[in-house]
């Protein structure tokens, strides 16, 4: 048996007092007068051994309540021996919780300097002899080693937060399956203590792989925030991918409140350039809100713009990053066939925006695919193996296809296409039904085209159409409907950008061209070519980045932003170079933000954010925890939580069992038991 606080014991010496108080009133004499002694006498001898065996069951039970009392305040345990030691130093395995929920404020400071500060007291309170393996979630090779108390006191000095959480399960795998192999390569260990100094959120804490131990003591030590709800910004997106300088863009942001307290009037701040925009939000509890922010791009080029939002708990994910391109052109390569429509090089010749450059088919060479966004098949009939092969790849590289078929459509050849870009086989022709009925208006597509949705539109007259097979693919949509339910235009979503005109823009077919719709949509399949990358990646998640315009150099590519200079992992498909941001390299050395792409010179911006993974601030409790280890069959599991300004300095390692409830709950019975015996004994 131990005790935290030994010198509480030095109070048993107060035990002396009722001995003393009791001794004084069994000498304490009353003289009474009596007129005989006679019954006096007789009286005595009666009650006096009665009376000495109460004072003396008093005196033992007063005795007892106040031991007890003190037993308790000095906190006994008794320590475990591990019955699987081989006799080797005993092994302190503490694992220190640097992710980003550990910034959260406890009632000493950020969650993760109370951990630090805990795990220096318990390390200034190990044995002498005691081998230290201290980890964080980097779990490198510097923290894969065996130190001295010394040395684990230095290495807490320069723990940091960092955007990389790890499951307590990993954690656990990682620094047995370490001490595992130094025993295996002849090092002498002892038992092994494990230490988890975390706020144990739910969304990164998990307990299914762990294995069974019987031998190990574990230690699960969670620190609590004063404060458990958290705002940020989730996720960004435009309401269309179309940018053009001069233009209106939509911007959707999407908030999170994922405490238990509404918020009225949050604070979000838009900032690109010059322009600035503050809305105020107001946010249910545990609810998410979409509000929308209008702004206008003033130039061309790479854009960039940075959303803050005011929260007064965590603050790593108060600010989101993105990026995108303006663009000052569109390049079309305008293919023409035997039923080429001369309505699709008059409209694009409106706008200066397109560059167009027209060919007839039987001109066509690979080469002229350089540069292009768009590849515009105009009235072709039968496409050759080697131009659908090249559009395939086309597709594949980010550009984007329309495919617009002719009067006499060679369905074999076509459907080669098709299949490889994952759009519906054309199966054959029809005639009836084929007016047009609707257009499906909330299509992306249609963004910002109509003042408002008119279901009466005088369309278009169609005179035949070919049929499509049913698709698969729930990345199709349909944009334009017939009468007898059959898609008229249609696009193709997912990785892959194109379009499919389900008639011919021949007079036999119809008179579409002749209608204002017509340039409506050959003018916004146009704008919706435009190579578009992703406004923001996520750092170390399984992410690609497409960098088009890589110059043919062997210089790597540079991540630039302040004093930062990144080299990422790059890979190459085609006549595109993807920036790969995925591993524990890049979560060390990047940071939020929105950063330079140098290939030789400046090639574009990527914007960076951290994981909003542990942003949802709920934490298990003391019984999940608990019984979450229990339940992988570690048997002996020690929970401790830190809140409330409640410090670890009482902590001590060597406790798995405590026993100062049990003398808190003796010391009450003996007080009752005095009371009784007071009471009913006379």
């Amino acid at each position: 048996m131990k005790f935290v606080y030994p010198e509480f014991l030095w109070a048993l010496f107060s035990l002396a007092i009722p001995i003393i108080i009791h001794l004084f009133n069994f000498r304490r004499y009353k003289i009474l007068y009596f007129s005989s002694l006679k019954f006096i006498q007789r009286l005595e001898q009666q009650t006096r051994s009665t009376q000495r065996l109460k004072h003396l069951l008093l005196l033992a039970l007063r005795l007892l309540a106040l031991a007890a009392l003190i037993i308790a305040f000095a906190q006994p345990y008794k320590v475990v021996e591990n019955s699987h030691s081989k006799g080797g130093s005993p092994v302190l395995a503490i694992y220190i919780d640097n992710s980003f929920s550990m910034t959260a404020k406890g009632a000493e400071g950020e969650l993760i300097s109370e951990a630090c500060e805990t795990a220096r007291g318990i390390l200034v309170k190990a044995a002498a002899d005691v081998r230290v393996l201290l980890n964080t979630n980097t779990m490198g090779g510097l923290e894969q080693r065996l130190v001295t108390k010394a040395e684990a006191l230095e290495m807490i000095d320069k723990i940091k937060p960092i955007a990389l959480n790890r499951s307590i399960d990993n954690v656990l795998d990682w620094q047995r399956s370490f001490l595992d192999r130094e025993e295996e390569s002849g090092e002498k260990l002892g038992s092994r203590q494990y230490l988890l100094l975390s706020d144990f959120q739910k969304s990164t804490s998990q307990f299914k792989n762990i294995k069974k131990d019987e031998a190990g003591f574990y230690y699960p030590i969670q620190f609590t925030p004063q404060e458990k709800g958290n705002l940020f910004i989730d996720s960004v997106w435009f309401s269309t991918p179309i940018h053009r300088a001069g233009q209106n863009s939509e911007l959707t942001v999407r908030l999170v409140n994922s405490g238990k307290e509404s918020m009225t009037n949050a604070e979000l701040s838009f900032t690109s350039g010059s322009i600035r925009r503050d809305v105020f939000v107001d946010l249910p509890a545990g609810k998410q809100v979409e509000t929308v922010i209008n702004f206008t791009e003033k130039q061309t080029g790479y854009q960039s713009a940075t959303l803050t939002v005011n929260d007064k708990q965590l603050f790593w994910d108060d600010d989101y990053y993105f990026s995108w391109y303006t663009d000052s052109e569109t390049k079309i390569l305008l293919i023409n066939g035997e039923d080429a429509a001369p309505a699709v090089s008059q409209v694009y010749a409106l706008e200066r925006f397109y560059s167009v450059s027209s060919i007839n088919q039987n001109e066509y060479t690979a080469n002229q695919l350089k540069g292009v966004d768009l590849i515009f098949i105009n009235g072709m009939n039968e496409l050759p193996s080697s131009l659908a092969a090249d559009l395939s790849s086309f597709t594949e590289t980010g550009g984007t296809l329309a495919l617009f078929p002719g009067a006499k459509c060679e369905f074999g050849s076509w459907n080669s296409l098709l299949s490889d870009i994952q759009m519906p086989a054309i199966t054959g022709k029809f005639s009836t039904g084929v007016k047009i009925d609707r257009l499906e208006y909330d299509d992306a597509f249609y963004y910002g085209m109509f003042e408002k949705q008119k279901e009466d539109l005088n369309l278009p007259a169609i005179k035949q159409a070919y049929r499509t097979s049913k698709s698969g693919n729930d990345n199709v949509y349909e944009l334009i409907h017939l009468q007898n339910g059959a898609p008229l235009l249609m696009r193709s979503g997912g990785s892959i950008n194109a379009f499919l005109f389900t008639s011919a823009l021949t007079d036999d077919f119809g008179s579409f061209t002749d209608d204002a719709l017509f340039p409506a949509i050959v003018l916004r399949i146009a704008e919706m070519s435009q190579r578009k990358a992703p406004n923001a990646l996520t750092i170390g998640k399984e992410s690609v980045f497409p960098l088009y315009k890589k110059n043919e150099g062997e210089s790597p590519i540079h991540l630039k932003r302040g004093k930062i200079d990144f080299i990422p992992m790059t890979r190459t498909q085609g006549q595109i170079t993807y920036i790969s941001l995925s591993g524990n390299e890049a979560l060390e050395s990047l940071t939020a933000g929105t950063y330079t792409i140098v290939d030789e010179k400046p090639e574009g911006m990527l914007s960076l954010n951290y994981n909003r993974i542990e942003s949802i601030t709920d934490y298990l409790d003391d019984n999940e925890i608990i019984d979450g280890l229990e339940g992988c069959g570690l048997e002996n599991v020690s929970y401790t939580e830190v809140n409330q300004g409640n410090t670890l300095a009482k902590i001590d390692i060597e406790k798995p069992k405590e026993y100062w409830k049990l003398f808190i709950l003796l010391g009450l019975i003996f007080l009752i038991g005095e009371m009784l015996v007071l009471k009913f004994w006379k």
